[in-house]
């Protein structure tokens, strides 16, 4: 009886020991693998940061590019470059981001380069007002290296600079506007939400009893937005059923399931 029990003993400490050690090869695999992906963040970040701001740049708008031309988006690369000869030894260039302070820098930008007087069709505060002030593009045949991303006019030694904003932040922001002036905003955000989601998924190939139903279907989802009410639309409407969120989307999504506080 005794050696049965020192057997059984035996065969109790084996698996406790045989388990143990199964735990600790976990554990050290598990070390080993947190370890080698904070080598790899680490080399990583040593890439990226020794990269120039110009190399980041590019890369970031090569994939956009790329993006867009694989969702068929159009005008990925249309943006404007403002200059303002004013300020600095050559002058500086503004690049507007909309939804990133780009209404505060126009406002500076128009009342202390053009004055009170300044208007677009009748409105002072309206980035119409700085149409003079837009570079006209490509530097001209027979351009240096260093020329060809600068616009015509644009000195080689002038300022440029842009604004951007962590689109977190962008929305905790429409969600207080949304708060303090929902009348104001819901106005907007139809007509916001109508032009990027038309302008972005509309296919030229459609016949027109295609694009009229699904543009009917999508009056219809405008009209009920915060409504709680939801009709049925065809499963193929990419104007409801996209392959991708617009940012408008998104902020739409915030404020249909923002938490009472």
């Amino acid at each position: 009886y005794q050696r049965r029990v020192r057997e059984k003993r035996g065969r109790k400490l084996k698996r406790e020991q045989e388990q143990k050690e199964a735990e600790e090869k976990l554990r050290k695999e598990q070390e080993e693998a947190l370890e080698k992906l904070r080598k790899e963040q680490v080399q990583k970040e040593a890439v990226k940061n020794s990269k120039s701001a110009e190399e980041v740049i590019n890369e970031r708008m090569q994939r956009v590019k790329e993006v867009c031309k694989r969702l068929n988006y159009p005008n990925s690369n249309q943006y404007n470059m403002y200059l303002f000869r004013k300020y600095g030894k050559s002058g500086i260039s503004w690049c507007p981001t909309f939804k990133a302070s780009s209404s505060t820098w126009r406002d500076f930008f128009i009342d202390n380069v053009l004055g009170s007087h300044a208007n677009f069709m009748g409105t002072h505060y309206h980035l119409g007002v700085l149409g003079n002030q837009i570079l006209t593009r490509g530097a001209g045949r027979g351009a240096s290296a260093a020329r060809k991303r600068v616009f015509s006019g644009e000195a080689e030694d002038s300022v440029r600079f842009t604004v951007v904003r962590h689109p977190i932040s962008r929305l905790i922001s429409h969600l207080r506007k949304a708060q303090n002036y929902p009348d104001e905003v819901r106005a907007q955000r139809g007509d916001w939400v109508e032009e990027s989601v038309i302008n972005g998924r509309t296919n030229p190939l459609w016949d027109t009893a295609t694009r009229t139903k699904y543009k009917r279907e999508w009056d219809v989802y405008i009209n009920e937005i915060g409504s709680g009410r939801h009709s049925p639309f065809s499963d193929d409407n990419p104007y409801l059923h996209p392959p991708y969120p617009v940012f408008p989307e998104l902020i739409d999504f915030v404020m249909r399931h923002k938490r009472s506080r």
